[in-house]
């Protein structure tokens, strides 16, 4: 009897992922995180943030700027991820002695403006991962 086919890795409440497509999945969950950028075992920024875009652009950078997180997952290698308290998660992202850690903060939005916060296009609808990107980023041109 042959092998049967590979399976996928399932997570369930924490672990480690890297390929891109799943950290977008994991960090879509993500609305407004503590953010705390570690270089070489260093803090060097921490705040509050919240996420405007969410992407795997390997041109773009991963910018905070002005409260707006602009999170691209290609700027990191893998993420670890974990539920931090009851209503919390913990991210890491790991780069290159580096780490970008967020813990998502309990949401505070009405139901109203929850629906005008922008997401990922979902991938269900996109056949090519790459053309999911490059439709995201038509939005912008709006």
């Amino acid at each position: 009897m042959d092998s049967p086919r590979p399976l996928a890795p399932c997570l369930i409440s924490n672990g480690t992922i890297a390929h891109a497509r799943d950290m977008l999945r994991a960090l879509e969950t993500l609305e407004n995180v503590e953010y705390r950028y570690i270089v070489t075992g260093e803090l060097i920024e921490e705040g509050r943030a919240a996420l405007v875009k969410l992407m795997a652009d390997p041109h773009s950078a991963t910018l905070i700027v002005n409260g707006c997180l602009f999170l691209n997952v290609e700027s990191f290698r893998y993420l670890d991820f974990e539920q931090a308290a009851e209503e919390q998660w913990r991210f890491v992202l790991h780069g290159d002695d580096s780490l970008l850690e967020l813990v998502s903060l309990p949401d505070t939005e009405t139901e109203d403006t929850s629906s005008k916060r922008p997401h990922l296009l979902s991938e269900e609808t996109i056949q090519d991962f790459e053309t999911l990107i490059v439709l995201d980023d038509e939005d912008d041109e709006d």
